[in-house]
């Protein structure tokens, strides 16, 4: 059997570091698209899924080695007409099983999909990190205590987090780890016994997860300003209102270098991660509309935007959605669709955009001090999946919508920002958006509160939602009324629509 290695960690980390920054954004595109080749060709002599899904699509290469052009033409896939209508066995390289690790979707779409891995997924996070870690973190400068906040069971976050960041103690890098999961009271305790005997604590976790921690922090005796404090969030995006209520309540000392989203997936990993290069872009996109417009696709909605490694994940968009070809050492997926919309932006294009705007990017970098860890590397951004949304009378709300909302300063010392919709039906059919809100522990429910709320949520869809405003403004009292949300408050920690220790489920259908 031969074996493949779609990626080899480089022998001098310091050394690609300094390329990253230096070398034309083009040779990295260039090492991207050879190993885009190596993979296809890997893929279809090794697996029998993809053999047999090229011939049911009547594709045919005569045995010949592919080259890029070849890729442009291959046909995209998912998990319905992919993963789930072939043999599971075919899908992996000579049907070969016999890997270390198992990891899962989380089934929030439907049922959860099993991914056993090797170590080659494991290189590739380790490298994607080690990078971002040095070039942003300092952790070779730095003793750090991580404390990881992402579930620790079959789900990718946290035993990937633990296992490559027990490799970088192995590399040299005085890091200790506390592994503790979804465990807010254990989080804080751990941070109040260990954090004063550290240079930087990096608090990992999905992020309404991590805004509970820090708002409880108070409640423990901890005063995150007296700390170094860095936060790795993954799993969902956020709005720039909430990166700056966290760098707000922890001090950070730069909000668009110590707060990072990364864009990740159980089918391929780590694909993407926020740099302060990619959030300085995205804060000034927020505040100039024309920026805005130039670079998304839709001007009501604010996409995560992060910079990959084209050599390790290709990206590439069609129709708005974006599609990526990957190997992590269990099953190849060539052009596979997640389904996340949104866009690529090479990192010349996202310049010359920048500058025909009038913005010189680099000397706005320079304001923020971050300007020496720019790396030229392509841009992926990617909005909240549609199968998060809500429909009213056929306007897709998403959840960000109503996020932007409750992290307002007037909501903040009630709500933890956690929420569910839905869409009910009233006793004459008209569709009633319903929201469940969480409220902070040890506040009750009260009509203030709920009021306030509303007034916020609606000002919002107004905002973000240009049909919703329509509507809103152009029908009569009544239907206003029948569009406007309703609020349920809920107490902390509802069992049935806020139960601690998973994943915020945003919408219910």
């Amino acid at each position: 059997m031969k074996q493949y290695k779609h990626f080899i960690y480089p022998q001098n980390i310091n050394q690609r570091l300094k390329e990253l920054k230096t070398k034309k954004s083009e040779y990295w595109l260039d090492f991207g698209r050879k190993k885009v080749e190596e993979l296809i060709n890997f893929t279809i002599l090794s697996t029998p899924a993809y053999q047999k899904f090229l011939k049911d699509s009547g594709i045919k290469f005569k045995n010949k080695k592919l080259n890029f052009k070849d890729f442009e033409i291959l046909p995209y896939i998912n998990k319905n007409i992919y993963l789930r209508k072939y043999d599971y066995k075919d899908l992996f390289p000579y049907k070969d099983l016999s890997l270390k690790n198992i990891s899962a979707t989380s089934g929030s779409t439907g049922e959860p999909f099993y991914f056993p891995r090797g170590e080659n997924l494991d290189e590739q996070y380790e490298y994607i990190s080690e990078i971002f870690l040095k070039n942003q973190w300092e952790i070779d400068k730095l003793n750090t205590l991580v404390i990881i906040g992402f579930g620790m069971g079959l789900w990718i976050g946290g035993l990937y987090t633990f296992k490559i960041y027990n490799e970088f103690k192995n590399r040299g890098y005085k890091l200790s780890i506390a592994p503790v999961g979804v465990h807010k009271d254990l989080i804080l305790k751990t941070f109040k016994s260990l954090a004063k005997f550290y240079d930087q604590i990096i608090l990992c976790g999905y992020p309404p997860f991590i805004k509970d921690v820090i708002d409880e922090a108070k409640d423990y005796g901890i005063n995150f300003y007296d700390y170094k404090i860095r936060i790795l969030n993954a799993a969902e995006s956020f709005p720039e209102e909430f990166r700056k209520y966290m760098a707000q309540k922890t001090g950070l000392k730069n909000i668009l270098n110590d707060n990072i989203n990364i864009y990740g997936s159980v089918e391929l990993g780590t694909m993407a991660n926020e740099t302060a290069f990619s959030n300085l872009i995205r804060s000034i996109a927020v505040e100039k509309d024309k920026v805005f417009k130039e670079i998304f696709l839709e001007a009501n909605r604010i996409p995560t935007l992060a910079q990959y490694h084209p050599y390790i994940i290709w990206f590439e968009e069609r129709d708005g959605l974006v599609y990526a070809t990957g190997y992590g050492d269990s099953i190849p997926l060539i052009k596979y669709s997640f389904p996340d919309k949104g866009g690529i932006i090479y990192f010349d294009d996202m310049i010359k955009k920048l500058k025909k705007l009038g913005i010189d990017i680099f000397e706005k970098a320079k304001k923020y001090n971050i300007e020496k860890s720019i790396l030229k590397l392509p841009f992926v951004y990617v909005y909240e999946r549609s199968d998060f949304a809500v429909s009213l009378v056929g306007i897709n709300l998403y959840p960000e919508y109503i996020r932007r909302a409750l992290i307002h300063p007037n909501l903040q010392k009630y709500l933890t920002g956690k929420f569910s919709m839905e869409i009910i039906y009233d006793s004459k059919y008209n569709q009633k958006l319903i929201i469940h809100i969480e409220l902070k522990r040890g506040i009750n429910p009260a009509l203030k509160i709920k009021e306030l709320t509303k007034k916020e949520v609606i000002k919002s869809l107004i905002k973000n939602s240009t049909e919703y405003n329509h509507l809103y403004h152009s029908g009569s009292e009544k239907y206003k009324k029948q569009i406007e949300p309703d609020i349920f408050l809920h107490f902390y920690e509802d069992p049935k629509y806020f139960k601690p220790g998973i994943k915020q489920k945003w919408s219910i259908k």
